[in-house]
């Protein structure tokens, strides 16, 4: 999951970082939502900074509302472009994991192999049907149309025998299959992705066969016998997915498609009533109806929301990286947002998709442990003592990624390094120290824990699955990133 800047960074108007505590934005403060301590009191006076270049009032008051509604609608926008690439109601899996040609995923893992499925729960309930893994790990992690979790299905939650769950729309009062797991979605959209794990090539073709058990089938059909099979890919598509939104007011337009599509709950009532006196709801077409200096005060808006988004994760990374030895780890919200919706743009924007903390920890880094960009024309070290190894349940692994998110090409073919890389050299302590550098090391015992960079600004991202109560808690951190 994690996305390119240039629109972003073409912005004419600069929105500052800080602003007097005092200063009001022309929107109610339920617009704004709530923010969590990283985002605390960041949106609201940029947002009133910026306003100033509007002469009127009615212009203030639309860019305004306009910036927020942006925000808040990251999140649903960005779900519904990105399930609408996958069939209706079938099941997909790659049974093949990723290179650094695949474009299809952002910020891809090379540890399983990937699920997805656009599900439209509109004409009823589903049945998902998963087989026996026998330990194996794998996660089936259910989305709504605002990107909160709603559920999973996989071994920390469900174990790994065979199962079969219902998926149930909104307001359904049918009868239900005794006995079967009710899996409730407070949308009728909802985006599936699965995991499941590949300790190395040779599983891959049992790792397969499994994927073919994973099935979706109307809850009619299953209760006659019925099971649908799954389209089980062996290689990812050819073309580039990149999330592309709508520019303009046709971001609105799109934005009240999915909320008519897809209403929001009811604690966001208050924020829907304030962007609707912008001509911005469910159904409506901004676009048609806001013509003059409004219109260009919406449009404007836009451009500043993804600006603001930029800044705010540059923040949040900020008061992370200050408490994790220069990591942005987000336990707190992803994949719950509440009211949060700075927060989930953020994650929509950077690492749509990514699952809660409780099932996985994605520490994520771009700069080292002074501060200073990750560029390939230095050398980094990770060193883990010994005893201090990512506390993971299931896995672990650090992914090298360009700063476009995919992975980046390398002779060696190494992209991550992990608990089930082979020949990694320990120190005599236990202790384990990973290399990240361009050029192949000297030394036999750096080159065995080598992850090659690009030669130029890079991310690394470190995934930790069923993560252990000390990484949710704080207790431990991830190592700094440092120049050697």
């Amino acid at each position: 999951m994690l996305r390119a800047l240039t629109a972003a960074l073409a912005l004419a108007l600069v929105l500052p970082g800080a602003a007097s505590a005092a200063a009001s934005p022309s929107v109610a403060r339920c617009a704004l939502g709530a923010s969590a301590a990283d985002l605390k009191g960041f949106a609201g006076p940029a947002i009133a900074k910026a306003e100033r270049r509007f002469t009127t009032r009615a212009e203030r008051r639309a860019f305004a509302t306009g910036v927020a509604a942006y925000v808040y609608g990251l999140a649903p926008v960005s779900v519904g472009i990105t399930v609408q690439r996958f069939p209706r109601n079938l099941i997909v899996s790659i049974g093949q994991l990723v290179e650094p040609q695949v474009r299809t995923v952002v910020s891809p893992n090379v540890d399983t192999t990937y699920t997805v499925a656009q599900i439209d729960l509109s004409s009823g309930p589903l049945v998902v049907d998963v087989p026996d893994t026998r330990g194996r790990y794998y996660v089936l992690q259910f989305m709504d149309a605002y990107s909160n979790t709603i559920d999973y299905i996989g071994r920390r939650t469900t174990g790994t025998r065979p199962g079969s769950y219902v998926l149930v729309p909104p307001g359904y009062t049918g009868e239900l299959p005794a006995g079967l797991p009710r899996i409730q979605s407070p949308t009728n959209l909802i985006w599936l992705i699965g995991r499941t794990l590949v300790g190395n090539a040779g599983e891959l073709p049992a790792v397969t066969e499994l994927m073919r058990s994973y099935r979706l089938t109307p809850l009619a059909g299953w209760n006659a016998g019925e099971r649908a099979d799954p389209l089980v890919l062996s290689a990812f598509p050819a073309q580039q997915n990149q999330l592309v939104l709508p520019k303009g007011l046709a971001y609105f337009d799109a934005l009240g498609a999915s909320l008519a599509a897809n209403p929001p709950p009811a604690r966001d009532r208050c924020a829907l009533r304030a962007f609707a006196r912008a001509g911005i709801g469910p159904g409506l077409t901004p676009s048609t109806a806001s013509p003059g200096p409004v219109g260009r005060a919406l449009a404007a808006a836009v451009r500043a929301g993804a600006r603001l988004v930029t800044r705010a994760t540059t923040r949040v990374n900020a008061y992370s990286g200050e408490r994790n030895n220069g990591w942005l780890v987000p336990l707190g919200y992803i994949g719950d947002y509440g009211r949060n919706y700075l927060g989930r743009a953020v994650v929509a924007k950077f690492a749509l998709g990514a699952n809660t903390a409780e099932e996985t920890v994605y520490p994520y880094a771009v700069e080292d442990s002074r501060g200073r960009s990750l560029n390939g024309r230095h050398r980094y070290r990770i060193r883990f003592p010994g005893g201090r190894l990512p506390p993971a349940g299931a896995f672990w692994s650090v992914t090298m990624y360009g700063l476009d998110g995919y992975l980046h090409p390398n002779p060696a073919r190494r992209y991550a390094i992990g608990d089930r890389t082979p020949g990694l050299r320990r120190g005599r302590d236990g202790s384990l120290t990973l290399f990240l550098q361009r050029r192949r090391p000297a030394g036999a015992a750096e080159r065995a824990n080598w992850l090659p960079a690009p030669g130029r600004r890079f991310r690394v991202i470190m995934r930790i699955y069923e993560p252990r109560r000390s990484v949710l808690t704080g207790r431990w951190r991830p190592p700094p990133i440092a120049r050697r």
